[in-house]
């Protein structure tokens, strides 16, 4: 196609359309009912001036097409200039990239306490409050930003906009200081064949701008066709394929901007993969930790990205038309941080893009704790699971209980275990704790009752019938190693009265250390419970002794009794067999 109208050589070209324009688009539309629109100049190799106009037929915003015309009025397919001059030719230049400021030394995320050395035997419940502090816009340093554009037809005035501001959008100054890498896509819609592709990954998260603004720089408007498109399918594709290149430990943030909303579902008659719909979209995007900042324009479908997606759905044959309208509000809600922002035209999207990225990209959607290694499994519960999201323009003190439980039965010699504590802020690591837990190794346990006193009879509900009693317990060491014992002691009945009769219970308290040597023995009697319970009386007493040892002994015990009136006297006596725990 080739055509000329009048014109004179050489001079600028206005953004009003000639007839000949008109008519060249007509022509390609099959239809008079079109709107037509000036689009970008540029200029030949030659250094000639040429300029992109657009015809849509009117209400359906993506059946359209673009040609160009030379300073000769001459009209051209476009994509013959563009062959000639470079996919950028009607690419607004773009702003020259900001200085970056010199970037502040920063304070460090820190935790309170700092470490932890807890000794938990089986069953044992420690508790502590954690206290993470985060400086002002002390946030992950490292994070991937995806640009997501609609490049179907209608949003060819949006796509020129952000080509022309590429440049003002990723050299922001406030991201002086961070790790930041773009990376960058399209989509278009099903069926291809009609349509070039359904989606385009063109740029994996790459740190600096030149590839990013390269990547941008060839996005062309085209295609579509029905009003739903295909962004579910590119939303999944994003969250799951490897190939898209997400950085290790980097906050994961995904700018998508259109005017339409999506097909629901995608099915596999079309995209080859299972059926893609609003549900597994987002729970990709939820499981692969991405925030979604998406900003509906105002160029397409009503209610754009929030639309009905059942409405003008006709170019999806083999696939079921639903969803519901409200997809991008529903499933930026769904995601850490999220946004929608709507009612944005092509003047406004640059200025709207750049504070979106930047509070994405300084804000904390979520920070919580994490334990690492082998000390995880001591961790049994994190109150509050989690904070955010949080602006990163204040500082915050934040608060977790943690509880720590001995759930590690022991053994012959002590354990260690060790790991971390780490404080995860959107998937990066900003702060760790060393922790060290110890298991004590297994005690020998010899449990034997002591009884003591005279029971005298008695109108209420008597422990023992009345009498006099005496327990002597032997202790033998027949190792040839020392063993050192911890005597514990629980008195039941003091003084004649019951202290720990159920539904009451008295803990056992340790009241004498000492070391056996080898071949040795020792004794515990009754008057040893004067240093147990702090007295004695001659009224009955009755308790339980522990021997805890680090090896097993040879423990006796004898029971002497004698009845009211020193008639029926009785001993007995018996080996304890020891019990490791």
């Amino acid at each position: 196609m080739s055509s000329t109208a009048g014109g004179s050589s050489g001079g600028e070209i206005g953004p009003e359309p000639t007839e000949a324009v008109r008519v060249a688009l007509v022509e390609a539309l099959g239809t008079e009912e079109i709107d037509v629109v000036a689009g970008e100049t540029g200029r030949m190799p030659d250094g000639q001036e040429v300029r992109a106009f657009y015809g849509v037929v009117r209400g359906e915003p993506n059946h359209g097409t673009s040609i160009a015309v030379d300073a000769s009025g001459a009209v051209h397919p476009r994509r013959r200039l563009e062959a000639l001059a470079g996919p950028g030719l009607f690419v607004p230049a773009t702003a020259a990239p900001a200085a970056a400021p010199a970037v502040a030394a920063v304070e460090p995320v820190t935790v309170d306490p700092p470490t932890n050395t807890w000794v938990l035997p089986e069953c044992v419940t420690e508790h502590e409050t954690v206290t993470v502090q985060i400086p002002q816009s002390r946030i992950p340093p490292k994070a991937d930003v995806y640009l997501l554009a609609d490049t179907t037809f209608s949003m060819h005035d949006v796509i020129s906009a952000v080509q022309s501001g590429i440049g003002a959008i990723v050299s922001d100054p406030a991201f002086a200081g961070f790790d930041l890498a773009w990376g960058a896509g399209n989509y278009k819609d099903f069926p291809v064949g009609p349509n070039p592709y359904a989606f385009q990954h063109q740029l994996a998260p790459t740190p600096g701008v030149a590839d990013v603004n390269a990547a941008v720089a060839i996005w062309t408007a085209s295609d579509g066709f029905d009003i739903p498109e295909g962004q579910l399918f590119a939303l999944q594709q994003v969250a799951t394929d490897p190939a898209i290149g997400w950085r290790t430990d980097s906050k994961r943030i995904v700018v998508w901007f259109g005017d339409a909303p999506g097909h629901d579902p995608v099915c596999s008659a079309l995209s080859g993969v299972p059926d893609v719909t609003e549900g597994t979209a987002t729970a990709a995007l939820v499981a692969a930790g991405i925030t979604l900042v998406a900003v509906s324009t105002n160029t397409g479908t009503a209610d754009a990205l929030d639309g009905d997606p059942t409405q003008f759905a006709t170019d999806y044959g083999p696939c079921p038309v639903g969803g519901s309208a409200g997809q991008a509000t529903r499933m930026t809600a769904a995601t850490p941080g999220g946004t929608h922002t709507v009612g944005v035209d092509a003047a406004q999207i640059v200025n709207t893009l750049i504070p979106l990225i930047n509070a994405a990209v300084h804000s904390i959607a979520d920070v919580h704790l994490q334990p690492t290694g082998s000390i995880a499994q001591f961790v049994t519960s994190i109150t509050p699971p989690s904070y955010g999201p949080l602006p990163g323009n204040t500082p915050h003190t934040l608060p977790f209980d943690v509880t720590w439980t001995g759930v590690v039965d022991c053994e012959e010699d002590e354990q260690t275990f060790t790991g971390t504590l780490d404080v995860i802020a959107d998937g990066v690591v900003v702060a760790t704790k060393p922790v060290t837990v110890t298991v004590p190794a297994c005690r020998w346990h010899h449990s034997v009752e002591m009884i003591c006193g005279t029971e005298k009879e008695r109108d209420d509900c008597q422990t023992i019938v009345d009498g006099r009693y005496a327990t002597a317990v032997t202790i033998y060491n027949p190792t040839t190693c020392a063993v050192t014992i911890v005597k514990y002691f629980a008195p039941l009945v003091l003084d004649g009265k019951p202290v720990g009769r159920e539904p009451r219970t008295v803990r056992a308290r340790p009241f004498a250390k000492l070391v056996l040597e080898p071949g040795t023995a020792t004794m515990d009697d009754c008057c040893s419970l004067e240093e147990a319970i702090g007295h004695k009386g001659p009224d009955l007493d009755l308790g339980v002794l522990d021997i805890v040892a680090d090896h097993p002994l040879e423990v006796t015990v004898t029971h002497t009794a004698s009845g009211a009136g020193r008639a029926a006297s009785s001993i007995d006596s018996r080996t304890i067999r020891p019990r490791m725990a």
